[in-house]
């Protein structure tokens, strides 16, 4: 079955209320996405590029590359010249240890960008989708009033704590609140807490998959369910590649990704569009990294900037499982491995 993911149009002239907005906000753009059916087999479809544009100085791939309005600028006019549907911008590293940024901070490095990109004479790049990487109400709300059309949480509504506690439901409610207000899809990725501090690996009972369909699963139920519950159509999910899971084990749910969102008996994520975020993480370089089993290669330590060829294979096959979004970084690139793998496999992307 295909689904719509409608992105409303921002900045909007209608004034905000506790009840939503005076006036809906016409939409920008849509999506037709792909669900998938019993046993996880994909339903052929476009994938969408989502570039990513981190707006700080210490981000792990890119960071200080695109922290100034007019290196910004440059990075979005190229990516969507290249075929990016969406550009996801953020202004706090989720890297490990990546410095505390306050919300007044983070605000002040994405609203520029994005007021700088509403502001722009060429009509492409002026109208592009955008979304804020944020986990943050506040930040959320000041960029989708500056112009973004969606919001990506790295923490699915419950904030950096791990284990959650009250203040994580506290925190649900506030991030949904302000999703349901502002009429915006939503991607909610898994994780365990901040990415600095939880490096417990192995906890997952042999089963990652399963492990992300259930806790995962219970988050979207909590956003989407009931009273003040965002849309189901707004929601996207994410598995979370590279968020604290061990690096086996992300290339065998990698392999089988399709399944999260497989339409099975008891799957809470069953029937979303899925997002695969893979660009130049960590358990690629790991694998990289390890000497070969036979031959000559010894193994060979890569920064993220090195690891485009291998993210390349990670997008082709998040392609080949059906996924709806691939979060990237070279968007040139990454345009024609979706292209040539959606071609492969069926897929709808020219």
């Amino acid at each position: 079955m295909l689904k719509v993911v409608p992105f409303p149009k921002y900045p909007c002239a209608s004034a905000s209320t506790p009840y939503g907005f005076t006036s809906a906000p016409s939409t920008a753009k849509y999506w037709i996405v792909a669900a998938t059916g019993a046993k996880g087999k994909a339903v052929p479809s476009k994938t969408h590029i989502m570039a990513t544009l981190n707006v700080t100085p210490d981000s792990f791939s890119d960071g200080s590359l695109h922290d100034e309005v007019s290196t910004a600028l440059e990075y979005i006019t190229t990516s969507v010249e290249s075929g990016a549907d969406i550009i996801d911008v953020g202004g706090y590293s989720t890297r490990p240890h990546a410095k505390f940024v306050s919300e007044d901070e983070e605000i002040n490095r994405v609203v520029p960008v994005i007021k700088a990109i509403r502001d722009q004479g060429n009509d492409s790049v002026r109208g592009a989708l955008l979304s804020v990487d944020t986990f943050r109400w506040r930040v959320a709300e000041a960029a989708v009033q500056a112009g973004a059309n969606c919001i990506n949480d790295v923490h699915a509504f419950t904030g950096p704590g791990y284990p959650l506690v009250q203040a994580s439901t506290d925190h649900l409610l506030k991030m949904r609140d302000a999703a349901r207000r502002l009429c915006v899809p939503v991607v909610l990725m898994h994780s365990r807490g901040d990415a600095g501090s939880n490096k417990d690996y192995s906890d997952y009972g042999g089963n990652l998959a399963s492990a992300i369909r259930t806790e995962l699963g219970d988050k979207v139920d909590k956003i989407v369910r009931g009273r003040g519950g965002v849309r189901r159509w707004f929601v996207i999910v994410d598995p979370g590649f590279g968020f604290s899971k061990p690096v086996d084990a992300q290339y065998a749910l990698l392999r089988n990704i399709s399944s999260i969102t497989a339409d099975n008996h008891g799957n809470r994520l069953a029937g979303y569009p899925l997002l695969v975020g893979t660009s130049k993480k960590s358990f690629l370089g790991a694998l990289l990294e390890r000497p070969g089993s036979e031959g000559t290669y010894k193994g060979r330590k890569t920064s993220p900037r090195e690891r485009c060829w291998a993210t390349a294979a990670t997008v082709a096959c998040a392609v080949q499982q059906g996924a709806s979004v691939v979060r990237v970084h070279d968007v040139p690139e990454m345009h024609d491995v979706v292209a040539v793998a959606s071609a492969i496999w069926g897929g709808s992307n020219s």
